[in-house]
């Protein structure tokens, strides 16, 4: 018969002592007992060890312990251990090889010293302390919810009540619906009735009014409160961007879908207000992916179901967003075919006439940005082959969209055609682009100069491909300009610049991209006027076509000299000083006579590497740069 002999920490046996009366566990086994050897027990007549195990001994029946007498390893006495290790958690017996790493890792671990030499480990839970204060709050609330928490109370006094006053509102939605929302129904149908709760309410409110702000008719109702002063596009837009974002950190929005539309429009219509800011746009549509993913909105739903048209009008949505993203920042695509359950082409079919062009647009796009992946540069040029616009028009059966909805999206489809084709030969500073590119480029480009500053100003469904399209236009004239051999070229390329540089200033208060090309644009624009006055200076040659105080012009047109190196403001004829004197030498290079100083290379890789997806995700650089 093996008898075991309590032992002490260090593995010597322990002086037996008489037991005067057995625990009432032990008693009720009629088995001998070994609990009460300090004399410590508590009214029950458990010891403190034995009343620390009761709740995983009371619930075994005898028969589990008749095949050895010696008692189960039990935790070590809670008086002999530091306050923070006093919560046991879990027993690892020796046979575990995890009880060896622990014994020499943990600090929190204890030998068990029922028996000789001990049978395991006892892993202790470690309790955070309290602070100095004694407060419990970091203990009892998660770090996340605490700073929501604290965030909630500033979102109900400051953000849910950043809203235009009723009368504003109800301009600011009218454009919304008649202009916007045909085009990029994000939103959904949702809008009339709003949401019941009052937080998505007061949200719905805000987005839309973040949307409509850039249309000029809503110039004159740019307010926050009822009695508050007009505010610029960029004040009005900044304070409703930072509210909406403070309201969505707070977790007070719970609805996951309406959450997803919120995130999906904010992307699309949020513009930064500093350099920092440069990717949250890209931010928040990884944010509404990610819902999109979590909600399942990409996996197909039976044709009964009550909201299929609803989850594929909000899936086309994602989809059309994530690869405009793509454009405009330089990211990579986060939703593909392969992981999606809907048929796309059937999505597309269902949707709504101007909704179903913008899509087919938007797959122009996806087939583009397949050329500036990595890995897909080739040796030779690639030209993507687009249908005509009209034909799609017809395809979309959007004949009867107003004609401010399909300029809009001409303009997105000319954009796309300037990007449609790759040359290698463009990877040198100084060549012309290939033929067929040259062409298709400088025919989209006309085409949204011409839309945006003539054809349909003040009408388009003001959605932020409208400047992206006019820096495309302003890159494609700036490369005609800057490396063309031909004065006569030179001369169109200047002047589609200046008046895409225009076009670009009347829309930079609400715009982030349309600042930062602005920024560059102006300072190659006084570098030549700079240029010429240096020219016509040393050389002394003047044009014979200069009246007193006037320079003429080319289209006939005349500008006063004092104003010759004024920044563009308002007409596309200012900012630049008569370049017919360094027209007549065909060799001379305006650009070699720019103050050394200049960063013409910092200007030739923005600018033109406008045209590549891979720049245009240097934003937060050209800002830091030129702004």
């Amino acid at each position: 018969m093996v008898r075991f002999v309590a032992s002490d920490s260090t593995g010597l046996p322990l002086k037996r002592k008489q037991v005067a009366q057995a625990c009432t566990r032990c008693r009720r086994r009629k088995k001998r007992c070994f609990h009460n050897n300090d004399g410590h027990t508590n009214g029950d007549g458990l010891s403190a060890e034995d009343a620390a195990m009761s709740a995983l001994g009371d619930g075994e029946d005898e028969t589990s312990h008749t095949s050895t007498d010696h008692p189960a390893p039990h935790p070590p006495r809670f008086e002999s251990l530091p306050e923070s290790n006093r919560h046991a958690s879990r027993f690892v017996g020796d046979l575990s090889p995890e009880a060896i790493l622990m014994e020499a890792t943990s600090l929190c671990s204890t030998r068990d010293v029922s028996v000789r030499g001990g049978l395991g480990i006892w892993q202790s839970r470690e309790v955070p302390r309290l602070t100095s204060s004694g407060s419990a709050l970091a203990v009892s609330f998660p770090s996340r919810g605490a700073v929501q928490d604290m965030l909630k109370a500033y979102v109900w006094k400051h953000c849910l009540s950043c809203s235009p006053p009723p009368s504003d509102y109800a301009v600011l939605l009218r454009i919304y619906l008649e202009k916007l929302d045909p085009v990029f129904p994000i939103l959904g149908r949702p809008l009339l009735p709003p949401p019941e709760d009052e937080v998505g309410e007061k949200v719905l409110q805000q987005i839309v009014s973040l949307a409509a702000a850039p249309d000029p008719e809503a110039t004159n109702h740019l307010r926050l409160s009822p009695e508050g002063s007009l505010l610029s596009r960029h004040d009005f837009s900044t304070s409703l961007s930072n509210s909406i974002q403070a309201i969505i950190d707070a977790g007070v929005v719970t609805d996951r879908v309406f959450l997803t539309r919120i995130l999906a429009a904010l992307s699309l219509y949020m513009q930064p207000s500093c350099p920092e800011e440069a990717d949250v746009p890209a931010l928040l549509n990884n944010r509404a992916i990610h819902q999109m993913h979590t909600l399942g909105l990409q996996m197909a739903s039976s044709d009964s179901h009550a909201n299929n048209q609803t989850t594929r009008t909000l899936f086309c949505c994602l989809w059309a967003l994530d690869r405009i993203n793509s454009a405009f920042y330089g990211r990579a695509c986060l939703i593909h075919e392969r992981d999606v359950g809907w048929d796309l082409k059937d999505c597309i079919t269902a949707q709504e006439p101007s909704f179903r062009l913008f899509l087919m647009v938007v797959e122009l796009l996806d087939k583009v940005i397949g050329l500036y992946r990595p890995g897909n540069r080739q040796e030779k040029e690639i030209i993507i082959e687009l249908p005509i616009f009209e034909q799609m028009i017809v395809d979309a059966g959007a004949v009867r969209v107003p004609s401010g909805c399909l300029a809009s999206l001409e303009i997105f489809y000319h954009s796309v055609a300037i990007l449609s084709s790759q040359s290698p030969s463009e990877n040198g500073s100084t060549a012309l682009p290939a033929p067929a590119t040259n062409s298709r480029r400088s025919l989209a480009a006309d085409r949204i100069t011409s839309i945006v500053g003539h054809e349909y100003l003040g009408q388009l469904s003001y959605l932020p491909i409208i400047p992206y399209g006019v820096s495309l236009s302003l890159s494609v004239s700036y490369r005609k300009m800057r490396h063309s051999n031909i004065p006569m070229f030179r001369s169109r390329g200047k002047q589609a610049f200046i008046a895409n540089t225009s076009l670009l200033k009347s829309l930079d208060d609400t715009f982030w991209t349309a600042k930062t090309m602005v920024t560059m644009a102006e300072q190659v624009l006084r570098e030549m006027n700079k240029a010429v006055a240096s020219i016509t200076q040393d050389t002394g040659v003047a044009d014979s076509s200069k009246k007193p105080g006037l320079v003429a012009r080319r289209d006939g047109e005349l500008l006063s000299a004092s104003s010759a190196g004024d920044s563009i403001v308002d007409d596309p004829n200012r900012g630049v000083g008569n370049l017919s004197v360094v027209e007549t030498v065909p060799d001379l290079n305006i650009f070699d006579h720019f103050d050394p100083t200049f960063d013409l290379g910092a200007v030739d890789t923005a600018l033109e590497g406008n045209l590549d997806f891979g720049t245009s995700s240097n934003w937060f650089d050209w800002q830091q740069l030129w702004g």
